[in-house]
């Protein structure tokens, strides 16, 4: 009892070197002015009420650093713990000093008078600590498989005008005009040779020879005739003005006379 009051008047006199007239007189009066009511506030605050008994009696210990640092948040307490440490209190002194509401000791009290245990449920939700390095460092160490094996499917697709160089697409416009060329002198030589036939025919019938008609003519004429493009008025013209051609064609020439083309073979 002795140290303890020699342990308050110290801490007293560390927390009040010169203590003024608006001061606590001693150390009782500063805890039931600041301290007390610096524990309710973090206790309602940390259990959200006081309507349980662990709330009422939160077994608070000044020399458990998380306790410390709960309560460390509050300036009067801030304070205390300074205190302790500058004047090197032991744990066992701590405990025997700090014996006030919420503390360790009044929790103990109350066990010990009504019979009872305080279940404490600070922490209860949080898992065992787990060193998440190690497990990282034996994942590095497992061999890994890789497939290097890689099927490759290519598919062949026709070349286009990009693809096919310059030269090559010369050389191939050159062979397609060369066929349509090679086709209009084709139907020019054929044509032609319908005309010569067909103006020999019509200078036969001028001289009274009954000629039958060009099959060829005869056909595309059908086939004119079918297709509704035929105009006779335009046809039966165009042979009339034909036939006066020839005529002028037939006149007797001072200088030549004229003579009609051989008849095919």
């Amino acid at each position: 009892m002795h140290r303890k009051h020699q342990i308050s008047a110290l801490v007293y006199s560390m927390l009040y070197p010169s203590p003024s007239p608006t001061d606590p007189p001693n150390f009782a009066q500063h805890l039931a002015k600041f301290l007390v009511g610096e524990v309710r506030i973090e206790t309602a605050t940390f259990y959200g009420s006081l309507d349980t008994i662990e709330a009422r009696y939160p077994g608070l210990n000044y020399a458990h650093a998380p306790h410390r640092k709960r309560l460390g948040r509050f300036p009067h307490h801030k304070k205390l713990f300074e205190a302790f440490d500058k004047l090197g209190l032991t744990e066992s002194e701590i405990q025997g000093f700090c014996r006030w509401e919420g503390t360790l000791w009044a929790r103990e009290r109350y066990e010990r008078d009504e019979g009872v245990h305080v279940r404490d449920t600070t922490g209860m939700e949080i898992g065992e600590w787990v060193d998440r390095r190690k497990h990282r460092i034996s994942a590095r160490n497992k061999s890994i498989n890789v497939k290097t094996d890689i099927e490759v499917e290519i598919e062949e697709v026709p070349p286009t005008e990009e693809m096919i160089g310059p030269q090559q697409t010369v050389a191939g416009d050159t062979e397609m005009r060369d066929e349509d060329d090679e086709s209009d002198e084709e139907d020019e030589s054929v044509g032609f040779e319908l005309n010569q036939r067909l103006l020999h025919a019509a200078a036969m019938r001028e001289q009274g020879v009954n000629v039958a008609m060009d099959p060829e003519w005869e056909d595309y004429l059908k086939e004119a005739q079918e297709r509704g493009e035929l105009n006779i008025e335009a046809t039966q013209e165009a042979l009339r003005t034909m036939a006066a051609q020839l005529a002028n064609v037939n006149q007797p020439d001072s200088s030549q006379s004229y003579e009609p083309p051989a008849a095919p073979a």
